[in-house]
């Protein structure tokens, strides 16, 4: 997924953003009319409400200067090709994710929208937390994580969402494995490769792995299928591409890694067993 943050410095925007998020032509209803509205720290259900309260929040704030950031204009947003599997329901709940994860102490309304066949939550929020005056704005360091963040919750519970996958802050070492014919897809797209997509899902199905079996498990959740050649599982298929475990920077000594350490995890829970057993009989 993608996730932007524009700051707003005028008064103005209080009113023009909530008004182009509530009533724009491209807010999103189901088939029954139905939509959501995600109101956090405010009370209501509409613009002028909610206008007010987060003026009145400004009153508590505790640096003051002529160009503090009041709000921010903040955007989720998912590839076209993966809006078939996408609904109101994990909008919603992606978005609650979000704010949860972003800082749950500030004022945000959010709302989905769609727009050239592209889903999208957009969210307003406050400058300044509720009633403590301390500032929202996120170092580059901590936007990055909370991408990083979101992006892996997408993964865990909604692995269909493969095609919306980017590499968010991919450390300089990694960026360098890409391919020339990747670098240029990226600069001209802005969308991440299959490659890229691929790397993320293996990270993420890795580090939750807790066995070899559960690692190839977990990467038929995504969506993926792995592929033999000499008898070894050697590497997945995604859109009828091959990439091989050894080319995403998994050797089959990594994988069976993860064996040992489950079989480690066994006998160290063996060896407290016995001994709560044996502290049991002391008693």
């Amino acid at each position: 997924m993608i996730v932007k943050i524009k700051p707003h410095h005028n008064k103005k925007s209080f009113h023009s953003l909530l008004d182009y998020m509530i009533n724009d032509k491209d807010r999103l209803f189901d088939n029954e009319g139905k939509s959501f509205a995600i109101a956090h720290n405010l009370k209501g259900d509409n613009i002028e409400e909610w206008e007010e309260q987060l003026r009145e929040n400004e009153q508590y704030r505790l640096n003051k200067r002529s160009d503090s950031v009041l709000l921010t204009h903040e955007i989720i947003s998912w590839h076209k090709d993966d809006a078939e599997n996408i609904s109101l329901e994990k909008l919603e709940d992606m978005a609650r994710e979000y704010i949860q994860q972003r800082n749950p102490n500030g004022m945000y309304i959010a709302v989905q929208h769609f727009d050239k066949e592209h889903y999208h939550v957009h969210i307003c929020a406050s400058g300044i937390e509720y009633r403590t005056g301390k500032g929202m704005r996120l170092a580059k360091k901590d936007l990055q994580i909370l991408k990083q963040k979101i992006q892996q919750y997408q993964i865990e519970k909604y692995p269909e969402l493969n095609k919306s996958i980017v590499r968010h802050g991919a450390p300089q070492k990694e960026q360098a494995l890409l391919s020339e014919k990747e670098y240029q897809f990226k600069q001209r797209t802005g969308r991440a490769s299959e490659r890229d997509r691929v790397s993320v899902m293996i990270k993420t199905c890795y580090k939750s792995a807790v066995s070899k079996e559960d690692f190839f498990m977990k990467i038929n959740e995504c969506g993926l299928s792995t592929y033999f050649r000499g008898g070894r599982t050697t590497g997945i298929v995604f859109e009828n591409k091959k990439f091989r475990f050894k080319g995403l920077g998994y050797t089959e000594q990594n994988i069976e890694n993860l064996n040992r350490s489950a079989n480690r995890q066994n006998e160290l829970s063996q060896v407290r067993n016995k001994k709560e057993k044996d502290n049991t009989r002391d008693r």
